[in-house]
């Protein structure tokens, strides 16, 4: 049994071996955590590897599973989690590899390699490698892709793998396709009503003079209620009244079955967004209604992406696309962030919001977005409508006068794409908006979307009621694996473009503008891969003023080290003559020290005309224990006011709610500063159906539960006295934990996005013959709600046969590469497997019943081989291990 274990790369370990090991683990973070999890699919050329593996990606680089790669692989090595190490061989036994993380050191071939704690770690049941390590033990060169969710492999020596891959692209010939991971859609309808989940924060400020202190607290709440997703939130200002109020019944379907006959993807009913034209009026907030029926994570090259979610008292949050930084918010207005016109690339973005609580707490959301030509099926109708009063929430409280970008007028917005042909799709858009300080219009657009070779195409015209007209002309394509998008566009007569012109204030309307943008990667130094993104923007006014502001951002592993860097160029030419031409940048770095501490620092300077560096900051993260952590910083402003600040936080992470103590001191004034903060949630347990205290994103995300349990007499239903099944692994996008001694576990912060996957994994349950059925559902996550996935377990068995070859004179003996199957007596899977040099098949995962044993019929024609009598082969209620005796076959010459 061990050395099957090492030759599908899994150690065996027993049950306490295995929770001793997650106990060491999760006191010993590595170089990433849960939420770094990244779905890859594996490619070498044109085959698909794998579908999905689990990839951790992080600041600190791309590590990959090597138990689970060397199965892909056909490799022979195995993982010892309990011992720290991985040993085996590649391609020939005498090519022996292992990998000892102890000693910090592994050997190939005789051939030793040093590595450092940040190139591997034992991550749950698996070993951890980072890519440029994984490159040095194996024959192998990778490439990760992380906004297309691919890892390229390119073999520098032939593999076992290539062999299985070229069987298989043969059975594909002969009308065989390889068997995909089945999924089960989970499906979580709309009720009247269900008790709402609660996430709380409350936070205080004391100060040495007494004249900032503060107290705040934000609510907010989720759930269904009139068969629709009900989300609310209550804040208050710095005295303790009440100052946001929002409300809002939604409901979403990425089938496009959100109300019923009427369809959609998307409808809302309360505080919400209008939708954004690709010309003319942009997206804003206010009481009225909403509906789409566009796909939930697509978007065309002329239309811009507009980020908005919750966001809690002293949190920050920083926005990657594609694993650059492109921007950050510090402060929620009525407790939400925004990002407006956030720059995509052609194809597929991974979007990835990270949140920084004030003292030290990280959480992720990850998003993934198509921008491309916006083209629809032929004869398909897509529309996007929006009604709101701008700028008035449904329930108004507190006197704070809009500002200009919140003019309460009413504002309609509709649009629609129409799909003429496979290659071609015209799109029409009405509008009546104000645009800030300006007279209200109604305005019309006029588009077509296409597509030449391997670019989208894309163009629009615009018409209002003031004399004004608009041309948008945009394209996008992705030569050599570079993204380059363009967009320009012309106007007349004082049209007003709020998509290009964020706004409008006292400035002169536009007259024309142009976008370039460019996104790439390539391998620096070393083999490191370094995301890049360029963008330029020249604006012209109509009383002659002109604005051209360019950047560049990147970002790398550079060693043990994470660099963010970003160089900006402005230069304004007023119309009265008078300018502004400057060259700016900044730089953030991170890294990890003895996995326990990771230090951040960065400077933001000034190149011209005036060379100075504006502010500098470093900070110091410690995670004294799991649930402990205590943060230091300091923050240097180099301006005309020089000033340093010295900050320091302690988090207690209880399991049920984060509580914060905070302080601060200025250095040039002597001010002080004093804080606490508590956060919490409330969820709705659907198994124990109660409420339980649970972390802070219960209202803000979906949820999952999950019910695992023996299923003795097979009717998928859970009876009293069946018991629960523990340690079977549920994998959500937030977080990973195993089931209680009850079958049961209760995960939140799933965020809201259109779908997502939750996969379980039973192979650390003590019993090894429960086998469940799929393993992988996929929910559509809602906030407040708890989609329940019950997983009735039964008792399997191993069959163990041995197929022996008959001769004329009735001596037998073993039969090599026989291939075996286990056909059931009623309807059900059937199970196959080959004997081995022994003539041993053993055959895992057969359910209670009754099977007929047959050799499978393409090999046993092509040989001419039969079964000189018939086997059964019953497996008991029980399961477990079963003998099934012996298999005869005859090859009768004449049949072949």
């Amino acid at each position: 049994m061990a050395a099957l274990c090492l030759a599908f790369g899994v150690a065996p370990a027993t049950a306490q071996d295995r929770v001793v090991d997650n106990l060491v683990i999760a006191a010993n973070p590595g170089p990433f955590t849960a939420d770094d999890l990244l779905w890859m699919e594996v490619r070498s050329g044109e085959f698909q590897l794998a579908e999905s593996m689990n990839v951790y990606a992080s600041r600190a680089g791309v590590f990959v599973p090597m138990g689970e790669f060397s199965r892909i692989l056909d490799l022979a090595i195995g993982v010892f989690p309990a011992e720290r190490r991985a040993e085996g061989w590649v391609i020939s036994p005498d090519r022996e590899v292992s990998i000892d993380l102890a000693a910090g050191q592994a050997t190939i071939s005789g051939r030793t390699i040093q590595f450092s704690a940040e190139q591997a770690v034992i991550y749950g049941d698996d070993l951890y490698l980072r890519t440029d390590l994984v490159e040095q033990l194996l024959p192998v060169r990778l490439v990760p892709d992380t906004s297309a969710q691919i890892l390229t492999l390119t073999a520098t020596e032939p593999l076992p793998f290539q062999q299985r891959l070229e069987r298989e692209q043969r059975r594909t010939g002969l009308g065989v396709a390889p068997i995909e991971e089945e999924v089960i859609r989970l499906e979580t309808p709309y009720e009247l009503f269900t008790p709402p989940a609660f996430d709380v924060n409350i936070g205080g400020l004391l100060t040495r003079d007494g004249v900032d202190q503060a107290g705040r607290y934000d609510v907010r709440a989720a759930g269904d209620l009139l068969y629709a997703g009900f989300e609310g939130f209550v804040g208050s200002d710095d005295d303790g009244e009440i100052s946001d109020v929002r409300v809002l019944l939604s409901r979403k379907d990425p089938d496009g079955h959100s109300l019923g006959p009427l369809g959609g993807t998307r409808a809302a009913l309360g505080d919400v967004f209008t939708p954004a034209l690709p010309i003319g009026a942009a997206s804003f907030d206010g009481r009225g209604v909403f509906y789409s029926s566009a796909p939930l994570e697509n978007l065309d090259i002329g239309t811009p992406l507009d980020l908005r979610g919750e966001l809690a008292i002293g949190e920050e949050v920083e926005l990657y696309v594609n694993e650059v930084l492109q921007g950050s918010a510090v402060t929620p207005v009525q407790g939400r962030f925004e990002f407006l016109d956030v720059p995509l690339a052609y194809g597929l973005n991974t979007i990835r919001l990270v949140f920084y609580g004030s003292h030290g707490q990280t959480r992720e959301v990850v998003r993934r977005i198509n921008f491309g030509s916006g083209q629809v099926e032929a004869g398909r109708l897509v529309f996007r409508f929006g009604a709101v009063e701008q700028g008035r929430n449904v329930f108004e409280v507190g006197d704070d006068d809009p500002t200009i970008f919140e003019v309460e007028a009413p504002r309609l917005v509709a649009a629609l794409d129409y799909g003429l042909s496979p290659g071609l799709t015209v799109s029409a858009g009405l509008a009546h908006y104000t645009p800030g300080n300006e007279d209200a219009r109604s305005m019309a657009t006029l588009g077509l979307r296409g597509s030449l070779f391997a670019s989208a195409l894309q163009g629009d015209v615009a018409f209002d009621d003031q004399g004004g007209q608009g041309l948008s002309l945009g394209i996008a394509t992705r030569p050599f694996g570079v993204s380059l998008v363009g967009r320009h566009s012309e106007y007349r007569g004082g049209f007003i473009d709020e998509t290009r012109q964020a706004g409008v204030t006292d400035l002169s309307p536009l007259r024309r503008a142009s976008d370039f943008r460019a996104d790439g990667q390539f391998e620096g130094p070393w083999k490191v891969i370094v995301p890049v993104s360029f963008n330029v923007r020249r604006v012209e006014r109509e009383d002659g003023g002109t604005l051209v502001d360019g950047e560049l951002r990147a970002s790398a592993p550079v060693g043990r080290f994470y660099a963010s860097s970003s160089i900006i160029y402005e230069d304004e030419k007023r119309a009265d003559g008078s300018g502004l031409k400057r060259w700016a940048g900044a730089t953030d770095v991170a890294t990890l020290v003895f996995s326990k501490l990771q230090l951040r620092g960065g400077v933001a300077y000034d190149i011209s005309p005036d060379p100075r560096i504006e502010s500098a900051y470093a900070t110091a993260d410690w995670q004294i224990s799991d649930s402990q952590a205590l943060r230091l910083g300091v923050v240097r402003t180099l301006g005309p006011e020089k000033q340093t600040s010295l900050q320091a936080s302690h988090l207690w992470r209880a399991r049920a709610f984060d509580l914060a103590l905070n302080a601060s001191f200025e250095a040039e004034t002597g001010d002080w500063r004093a804080g606490m903060q508590l956060s919490f949630g409330f969820g709705y347990d659907p198994g124990a159906r109660r409420y339980r205290m649970v972390r802070p994103g219960v209202a803000s995300g979906g949820s999952v539960q999950v019910n695992a349990w023996v299923d003795e007499n097979a009717d998928g239903l859970r009876q009293t006295d069946e018991p629960g099944v523990a340690n079977v692994v549920v994998d959500a996008p937030a977080a990973a934990a195993p089931t209680d001694e009850n079958g049961r576990v209760f995960i939140s912060g799933l965020g809201d996005p259109p779908t997502a996957r939750v996969r379980l994994n039973a192979e650390g349950v003590d019993d090894p013959f429960l086998a469940g059925g799929a393993a992988v559902f996929e929910i559509e996550p809602r906030p407040g709600r708890t989609a329940v996935i019950n997983y009735p377990m039964q008792r399997t068995a191993e069959v163990e046969l041995r197929v022996q070859l008959q001769g004329a004179d009735g001596a037998t003996r073993p039969l090599a590469a026989v291939n075996v199957e286990l056909v059931p007596e009623n309807s059900g899977e059937v199970l196959q497997a080959r004997s081995d040099h022994a003539g041993v098949v053993f055959i895992e995962s057969a359910r209670p019943g009754t099977y007929a044993v047959r050799l499978q019929p393409d090999q046993a024609r092509a040989l001419g081989m039969s079964l000189v009598e018939p086997v059964t082969v019953i497996v008991p209620p029980a399961g477990g291990f079963v003998r099934g005796g012996a298999v005869l076959v005859r090859i009768e010459k004449e049949a072949r």
